[in-house]
């Protein structure tokens, strides 16, 4: 199989009217943990169930080792995408679901799973549908990690979990990954709780690939400018302003692009204090509209 994991190019999936994916390309060549982030309806999980064969698309192309996956076994056995709330029958024990997942998958690692159950206090004996969510979110984490996929696609994996229960979660994610080394690709709505793990980050609003870089490429991607407004409006003129905020006498101006050393010290001449973005706030200056004046209206004297 082709050595580049993840190619899409042009990737399209329409629900009747309503676009999930929309015209998205990257590819993913090499191990690492991503970061694919988004607000709901972004189309993190149409774009994992594209990866998983679980959808067709409905134009562009999707390659997986070379490869389609809508119905090719030498493909999906190579991968695992897990989410938060999988349906199992009412009477299937956990025992008798890691069975399942040790017929179907070649890599997956029984004794791995069931030490880890232990350590989160779950009952090989009980049955998946008595869980609570949070317990079932932590079971198909534990499945997922045990299979070994080369390819493991996690959607909203700590979804119902307590803080505690999803800190040790992530932890264990990162020791499992420096043992056995694969692509894990995590979807989420924030990345606050990944960010200081991740390798990459896959940014998507309304359907849209936003963003694909590594999180170094991230930091360097943007600058912020933090000082008297009229300074700022006229050092930012031409430039790729993504977010602004605007006092009595001092503004805040983030831009798009790479801070030049020859930038940095035009900043400082004027006064300016220019500062890195954290790939966080990068996220949600390229994904949320800025609705603060939609609110100021609740505030207003009358």
């Amino acid at each position: 199989m082709a050595s580049i994991t993840v190619q899409a190019r042009q990737l399209s999936k329409f629900f009747g009217k309503n676009v999930a994916i929309d015209n998205v390309s990257f590819s993913i060549d090499d191990n690492g943990i991503i970061g694919l982030v988004g607000r709901n309806g972004a189309g993190k999980t149409t774009l994992m169930k594209l990866c998983a064969g679980l959808t067709s698309a409905s134009a562009g192309e999707l390659k997986l080792w070379g490869e389609s996956p809508l119905n090719n076994l030498a493909v999906l056995s190579r991968l695992i995408y897990s989410y938060h709330d999988v349906a199992y029958s009412s009477a299937l024990k956990l025992k008798a679901i890691l069975g399942d997942y040790d017929a179907l998958f070649p890599d997956f690692d029984r004794i791995f799973a069931e030490g880890l159950l232990s350590y989160f206090d779950l009952d090989l004996e009980a049955k998946y549908a008595k869980l609570s969510k949070g317990m079932a979110s932590t079971f198909n984490f534990i499945c997922a990690l045990a299979c070994r996929a080369p390819l493991t696609m996690l959607d909203e994996p700590t979804l119902s979990m307590d803080v505690t229960v999803r800190k040790a979660a992530y932890e264990i994610l990162v020791r499992e990954y420096s043992e056995h080394p694969r692509i894990f690709i995590i979807a989420s709505h924030w990345t606050s709780e990944i960010e200081g793990f991740l390798d990459a980050l896959l940014i998507m609003d309304d359907g849209k690939l936003i963003l694909h870089d590594s999180i170094e490429g991230m930091r360097q991607s943007a600058y912020q400018l933090e000082g008297d407004k009229a300074i700022i409006a006229k050092f930012a003129v031409g430039k790729d302003v993504i977010h602004h905020q605007v006092g009595e006498t001092k503004s805040i101006a983030v831009v798009r692009e790479p801070a030049s050393d020859m930038l940095v010290r035009e900043a400082r001449e004027v006064d300016l204090n220019l500062s890195a973005v954290r790939p966080e706030d990068l996220y949600v200056y390229l994904t949320h509209e800025n609705k603060g004046g939609d609110l100021e209206c609740l505030w207003q004297k009358v």
